[in-house]
């Protein structure tokens, strides 16, 4: 607990940043982001490259084995060339990881291993929103994630500008705002807290007039209470110093406007966490979540706020209760 402010941080981030590359260039468009990152938060980072197993061939076991061995050098060189360069941009050495199996059983496995804050890889190749194992990365892991797609070859350099952060009023939401204060405050990004208010649409159910003249107007309360709402965020934000906007819309698809926002914004990075107020604890990660890493072309920062040991007790304590007061976001400008 914070006792100056009465509040607790959020999920403490980017310490240990595990960067997860499989040799293909679209994997590589990951690498500045965890360089920014890695500044942000003054943390190491560790590259890791899986090698999958091989497959036993016709030929004689000696063939197997010398191309086995030459893959695994091939390998070894890249991460070494790619390590370098990381050492360069951080001024400190970056640890290496040459895996063999399954790539997205042992991301999840090393990064369990490491304690890693933070998971970093690439969306996929071939011009796939999200590949087979970022979505495998995303379904099994329990860790703060970071999907860079990559429509486009490496960038030479990542400096986030505009960070949309979407918030469903829930205190899960805000725990990501330590971290996305950071972030734009190293970066000199402005802040984009968004909310969406369900537009109500006439159903079977609700087709009366009364009634959808009533679920207008409730509409139009929750409007008003999300301006209140994020406009209080703002001005707290700002007494550390962080610029800030804030956007509240209404729509009838909520995941859909928030993509809408993301493009007509010009944000270049979006920030959310896990789970919002509708949290089920047997869910890696909720379904607003889910539909905006595999439909955006953003790079997209989950903030796992459900501790791998607590998830696995969750699933027998109500969620509809109000989240744990660890969850409640600090607004310090120093942030652990």
């Amino acid at each position: 607990m914070d006792e100056s402010t009465g509040t607790t941080q959020g999920p403490v981030i980017g310490r240990r940043i595990l960067l997860c590359l499989d040799r293909h260039p679209s994997s590589e468009v990951a690498v500045p982001h965890a360089v920014y990152l890695a500044k942000t938060f003054g943390g190491s980072i560790t590259l890791l490259h899986v090698l999958r197993s091989p497959r036993r061939s016709a030929g004689p076991p000696a063939n197997d084995a010398l191309a086995w061995e030459l893959s695994r050098q091939e390998a070894l060189s890249y991460l070494q060339k790619i390590g370098a360069e990381l050492t360069q941009a951080l001024g400190q050495p970056v640890a290496l990881r040459l895996e063999q199996g399954r790539p997205a059983e042992r991301i999840v496995d090393v990064a369990r291993e490491l304690g890693a804050d933070i998971t970093v890889l690439g969306s996929g190749a071939g011009g796939v929103i999200l590949g087979s194992t970022a979505q495998q990365v995303l379904a099994d892991s329990r860790s703060t994630i970071l999907v860079a797609h990559s429509s486009t070859a490496r960038p030479v350099a990542v400096k986030p500008r505009r960070i949309l952060v979407p918030l469903d009023g829930s205190v899960r939401a805000e725990s990501v705002l330590p971290a996305a204060t950071r972030i734009a405050q190293a970066n000199g990004a402005t802040l984009l807290l968004a909310h969406i208010v369900q537009e109500p649409v006439a159903t079977a159910v609700l087709d009366a007039a009364e009634a959808m003249e009533l679920a207008r107007q409730l509409a139009t309360w929750l409007q008003a209470g999300a301006r209140i709402y994020l406009d209080q965020l703002r001005q707290r934000l700002a007494q550390d110093g962080a610029a800030v906007e804030v956007i509240v819309a209404r729509h009838v698809n909520d995941r859909k406007s928030l993509i809408d926002i993301a493009q007509n914004q010009h944000a270049d990075l979006i920030v959310l966490s896990a789970h919002g107020a509708a949290c089920d604890s047997a869910q890696s990660f909720g379904g607003v979540t889910d539909y905006l890493v595999g439909h955006t072309k953003l790079p997209v920062l989950v903030v796992q706020d459900l501790p791998e040991a607590a998830s696995q007790h969750l699933e027998e304590v109500d969620t509809t209760m109000r989240p744990p007061s660890s969850l409640r976001a600090s607004y310090a400008s120093g942030i652990a």
